[in-house]
């Protein structure tokens, strides 16, 4: 059963696009609180540079952090929700501005969308701290070309296009081993324990001692190495992670709230409602009706 009923917004080309131009843009956005449910013809990827925020796509809720990076396809519905300071990066495009270049492009490993998004969800990227410098400096190269109309930029932009496509390629095309690689500022898999950690047990009680556990490492240095790469704690984290399943449920189940606060793992209807309200600003009740 699904109970939400809002329509969502189509964005028309014409707000990221000008006329008789070409059909590729990067835009640099805050967030701060929500942005209602849309979808639009073209292809987007959103690159997290800082901040939080709770994205629903698709009907899935996740919880972004900075570093996140993912594509959205054209047509998909998504949503922020409770975004707190958030910057972004969207870079917007249409794969047909690339010519003939287009099929080459659509052989790159991981951009085989089609075949992939038939197969299972793409992943959020979590771009590690030695590439999250190019990445934004590449996007910004993007940003001034479109902005300056150099001569040449329309070309020059197409090229950036594909060396942007080339370095997601990359990083999707490595996951697992990027996920487990420790460059010189302590960043590694401690990290994505933490998050693997979370997924898996969110529905039970665990403390940050839990976690800590698990990964073999000290609480306090955990928490300050976590924090230093997702900007909150491991046990914040937590509290995001199970609001942001509720989410799910609410949207798209007629359980009641408490059942729900059981089934992600806060137990205490009063807690769940109290952590939900500091979070998405509204309780489980109003957030539901809305």
């Amino acid at each position: 059963m699904n109970i939400t009923n809002s329509t969502p917004e189509i964005i028309s080309d014409s707000k990221y696009f000008e006329p008789n131009t070409v059909r590729i843009t990067i835009c640099g956005s805050q967030h701060h609180g929500k942005v209602w449910q849309h979808s639009h013809a073209f292809y987007e990827f959103v690159y997290v540079e800082q901040g939080f925020s709770l994205h629903s796509y698709n009907g899935k809720t996740s919880v972004l952090c900075g570093g996140d990076l993912f594509a959205i396809f054209p047509g998909d519905v998504h949503s922020y929700n409770s975004a707190y300071h958030t910057h972004i990066y969207n870079c917007l495009f249409y794969l047909e501005e690339l010519g003939d270049l287009r099929s080459e492009v659509l052989k790159l490993p991981g951009i085989d969308w089609e075949r992939r998004r038939a197969a299972s969800p793409l992943p959020i990227i979590r771009v590690g701290l030695s590439e999250r410098r190019e990445l934004v400096e590449l996007l910004e190269h993007m940003r001034r070309e479109r902005e300056n109309k150099a001569v040449g930029w329309e070309l020059n932009l197409k090229g950036l296009l594909i060396n942007f496509l080339t370095m997601y390629s990359r990083l999707i095309s490595s996951l697992p081993d990027h996920e487990c690689r420790q460059d010189e500022r302590g960043y590694c898999g401690y990290i994505y324990a933490v998050l693997k950690f979370v997924e898996e047990n969110y529905t039970h009680d665990i403390t940050g001692a839990d976690i800590a556990e698990f990964v073999g490492l000290s609480q306090d240095y955990l928490s300050r190495q976590f924090k230093a790469a997702m900007a909150m704690t491991p046990v914040e984290y937590v509290r995001k992670f199970r609001v942001a399943k509720s989410i799910d449920l609410l949207k798209t189940t007629d359980m009641s709230i408490a059942n729900i606060a059981d089934a992600c793992g806060f137990g205490d209807i009063s807690l769940y409602s109290r952590v939900f309200k500091q979070i998405i600003g509204v309780s489980p009740a109003a957030f539901r009706k809305e």
